[in-house]
């Protein structure tokens, strides 16, 4: 049974946790980097990993807009997605956010151009996230 859209997104704790358990992807993080998850059938609110300098915080925000939202990228995940992420644990978290891109049950908006997001150290997170670039392209 799926969990009422505005209730879908996992708890901050939980998304506080998982960053603590993936330190190396976010260590390299410049301070306000942020993404979010977002629910596709409520978008009236997003959880948010941001990076702080000592530690990675996790809250819940107000969503107006993807312009307005501050952050480097979203990731916009269906309720069964979401389901799926409330599942799993900290440890598990990048592989099932993979397999719900891999689906496209996930959609991964960079709101910000792949240099500017590999310059403020999210380059690892990507790759975790199944995005690998190699080489240049120009």
């Amino acid at each position: 049974m799926l969990v009422a859209s505005h209730d879908a997104l996992p708890s901050p704790d939980a998304w506080r946790a998982a960053a603590v358990h993936h330190a190396d992807l976010f260590a390299p993080l410049d301070a306000g980097v942020r993404v979010a998850l977002l629910a596709r059938s409520a978008p009236e609110r997003m959880l948010v990993w941001e990076a702080g300098d000592t530690a990675v915080e996790a809250r819940i925000e107000p969503f107006g807009s993807y312009a307005a939202c501050d952050a480097d990228i979203v990731l916009a995940a269906d309720d069964e997605a979401l389901a799926d992420i409330r599942r799993v644990t900290a440890a598990s978290l990048f592989e099932a956010l993979r397999a719900g891109i891999r689906t496209g049950r996930i959609v991964c908006y960079m709101l910000k151009r792949r240099c500017v997001l590999e310059e403020r150290g999210l380059d690892e997170v990507l790759d975790a996230l199944g995005f690998a670039f190699m080489g240049a392209c120009r």
